[in-house]
């Protein structure tokens, strides 16, 4: 009903649009014996204006108030991020943060340096280098997640959102926990950042965690914010109380992240961001806070990558949850001859996958 709703609105607003067009059009025609070209249908204006780089598109939102109203649009929006030609460059953001985290929700006590850098690969050349393109001071925080354009990172407790494309950036009102000025051995605050694709919304979860050492008691509270004009956390309840131990990841409208439980051990957690409902099911059998893994999305799907035994066994394991809410276990396994591929003395991070299914 909803989605109807905003088709309707939009076919009402390009339909105006158009008949402005055309007598604007008419009325050039008369101010003078020379012809004047028409002006851009509408269909093809926004055909063209999604094929411009996105800061093309900032600058022509000063061309009128009809361009501007245009490509500020969520319908332009979207359609730029899924029919937008040529594919754009992939880009890397990396946070840099000199910041302790201070014992607060509200203030932060102990202001730091933070710079938030883009790396975009170069178009002139085969090879995969990459280069500083972008340096914003003053941005970037921890725990960075990204989705459709859109940068979710923590500042000392509280939650920021900046759209790389417009430069824009919103700092969300601290959440009113009940429960973090309790004494406890580990304090936790978490975001996630969710999409639903049925009504075109973002919504951030954020779960507010205090647990005794290795997570033998915890308490937590859940609340969610709908980001857009005149948006608040809303409490949400949840009977599991648990601990976030890795970031999050938003599939097809649900928000998934591993945590803590204490009863349960470790467990995986999903959102509906549409219903702004949980739920939980056991986690793999190797899922635990103290472990080297990595959780992500493989081939659509949220999976836990286990390389804790490539150093002495040269083995990992990726389990991946299937359909029937299942987990599916595969392994590899290095040769005798390829041990010395792998440097003991380094650590790693499993940070993603390419679009081909490759693991970072």
């Amino acid at each position: 009903m909803c989605m109807s709703v905003v088709l309707v609105s939009y076919f009402q607003w390009k339909k105006r649009s158009s008949k402005a067009m055309m007598k604007r059009g008419r009325k050039i025609r008369r101010r003078g014996d020379d012809w004047v070209a028409p002006e851009i249908p509408l269909d093809l204006l926004i055909e063209i204006l999604t094929k411009l780089p996105a800061k093309s598109l900032m600058r022509f939102m000063c061309v009128s108030k009809l361009w501007f109203s245009l490509i500020r649009s969520r319908y332009f929006s979207n359609r730029y991020l899924t029919v937008a030609s040529p594919p754009r460059p992939p880009r890397l953001y990396m946070s840099l943060v000199d910041h302790i985290q201070c014992n607060s929700m509200e203030v932060c006590y102990n202001p730091r340096e933070s710079v938030l850098l883009s790396l975009s690969s170069s178009s002139s050349t085969d090879a995969k280098s990459f280069h500083q393109d972008l340096t914003m001071p003053g941005m970037g925080g921890r725990n960075m997640m990204i989705l459709r354009g859109l940068i979710l990172y923590i500042v000392c407790r509280k939650a920021c959102i900046y759209n790389p494309t417009t430069r824009q950036c919103v700092t969300l009102p601290a959440v009113q926990s009940n429960i973090f000025a309790q004494e406890d051995y580990h304090k936790s605050v978490l975001y996630f950042l969710g999409h639903d694709p049925v009504l075109d919304q973002y919504k951030v979860v954020c779960t507010v965690a205090v647990s005794s050492k290795r997570f033998k008691r915890i308490t937590s509270e859940h609340w969610v914010f709908v980001l857009e004009p005149g948006g608040s956390w809303k409490r949400i309840e949840f009977d599991q109380p648990h601990c976030p131990t890795r970031l999050g990841l938003c599939i097809h409208g649900v928000v998934y992240f591993l945590a803590s439980a204490c009863m349960s051990g470790d467990i995986l957690v999903s959102f509906d961001v549409m219903s702004e409902e949980f739920k939980w099911i056991q986690g793999p059998p190797v899922a635990s806070a103290f472990k080297p893994m990595g959780f992500i999305e493989y081939l659509g799907k949220p999976s836990v990558f286990d390389h804790s035994h490539l150093k002495r066994k040269g083995s990992v394991d990726l389990w991946v949850l299937e359909d029937a809410g299942k987990w599916s276990k595969k392994s590899l396994v290095l040769q005798p001859c390829q041990m010395h591929l792998v440097d003991k003395k380094l650590s790693f991070t499993v940070k993603g996958t390419t679009q081909n299914g490759e693991i970072i």
